[in-house]
């Protein structure tokens, strides 16, 4: 997969009129802060590119020698990369996430991808509160052959993990991929929720879920920060899943929550097929954003 036709067009179209000859430094300097800002990149992440571009390039510096200082130090944004889910043990993925953030498609999309590298993978429909939620999943179960454990609309989330986590010990399943119901990050008690799932699936097995993953929508833009600390704060999560990424998206959004939280992108989902998801990598995504 190449992240190359993403962002074509974008911000790496104004980056060649950037620095071209006869522009003064100082001009530059202020149309790239700018530049940054647009394509979605919080403030003080902007402040600390642009700083490190005027402190390593030249007065006389081209364009590419520029270019190439914006990419070091993007990159350097990113932690780095760790393999999620060691295929020797069994493991819990639980999925969390805003309205409407694509939440329960990744989950199947994931399941697919995990089971096409030879995982046995079991899903779980614990969001109950959308009146399509368990059934959504349970349909995208037989598209694909994966059993899933769900419950009726309005059933106790709590119950259906507590299941799940049953039928994942006792069977010859490896992965356990939990998709959660939609919750606003400022509704608390909402959040407390999904502390209370947290709990069950540690009380059957400690040291579980080893992964949970915030999905974001990729047009949310800066609001993506503020739900990643909130949902750090409630449920642990370790990892981003980038959902419904495609040519609208500025994808700046990664950058900021990798400077400010540290958390690894694992995958990014485009369009609704089981096939529409990618593994992540820094290099291409900042060579995408960068046109080179």
């Amino acid at each position: 997969m190449a992240f190359k036709d993403l962002f074509r067009g974008k911000f790496q179209d104004k980056l060649a009129a950037l620095f071209a000859p006869g522009r003064s430094r100082e001009e530059a300097l202020a149309e790239l802060e700018e530049q940054l800002l647009l394509a979605d990149i919080s403030l003080p992440v902007v402040e600390r590119l642009t700083r490190a571009v005027a402190g390593k390039a030249g007065g006389g510096d081209a364009m590419e020698a520029c270019v190439e200082i914006l990419r070091r130090e993007l990159l350097n944004l990113f932690p780095a990369p760790r393999r999620p889910l060691d295929p020797a043990g069994k493991n819990v993925l639980m999925l969390v996430g805003v309205n409407g953030s694509g939440k329960t498609t990744s989950a199947a999309k994931l399941a697919h991808y995990f089971r096409e590298q030879g995982r046995r993978v079991l899903l779980a429909a614990a969001d109950t509160f959308r009146a399509a939620g368990s059934t959504q999943l349970s349909l995208w179960g037989e598209k694909l052959g994966i059993p899933v454990v769900g419950g009726e609309r309005g059933a106790d989330p709590g119950s259906v993990v507590f299941n799940a986590m049953q039928s994942w010990r006792a069977g010859d399943h490896d992965l356990l991929v939990i998709d959660t119901a939609g919750r606003m990050q400022s509704k608390e008690n909402l959040m407390r929720e999904l502390e209370k799932l947290t709990r069950i699936i540690a009380k059957i097995a400690p040291g579980q879920p080893a992964e949970t993953w915030l999905v974001l929508d990729a047009s949310t833009g800066q609001n993506a920060l503020v739900q990643a600390e909130k949902f750090r704060e409630f449920s642990g999560i370790n990892g981003l899943v980038l959902a419904k990424l495609d040519g609208t998206a500025k994808g700046g959004t990664i950058v900021s929550i990798a400077a400010g939280m540290k958390l690894p992108v694992f995958f990014v989902g485009t369009g609704e097929t089981q096939a529409d998801l990618w593994e992540f990598s820094a290099n291409e995504f900042v060579s995408s954003l960068l046109g080179r």
